[in-house]
């Protein structure tokens, strides 16, 4: 029976370090504290979304869309400028 739970303990720590290894190279952790006292209307916020991490993704990647279409805007905004400029220069 000792050599069984051996076994089962080896067997377990393989998968571990395996599960730890593939982890290591296929994801990447973000840790975040709020401070109960000062944040507390933070804490109760995420405590109410049915997953804090599909929303804050979800906050993300908005985001991310939303920086990239103020990006293209101001350049649109330049384009005009910087035309206007060479067909001044070329007269």
């Amino acid at each position: 029976m000792a050599d069984n739970k051996k076994k089962a303990e080896t067997q377990y720590q393989k998968k571990l370090k395996y599960n730890n290894a593939y982890n290591r190279e296929n994801y990447r952790s973000f840790s975040i504290r709020f401070n109960i006292n000062d944040e507390a209307d933070l804490i109760q916020w995420l405590e109410g979304r049915e997953g804090v991490k599909a929303y804050l993704t979800e906050l993300i990647r908005n985001d991310i869309k939303k920086t990239a279409k103020k990006a293209e805007k101001a350049e649109k905004a330049e384009k005009p400028e910087k035309e206007g400029k060479k067909k001044k220069k070329a007269k």
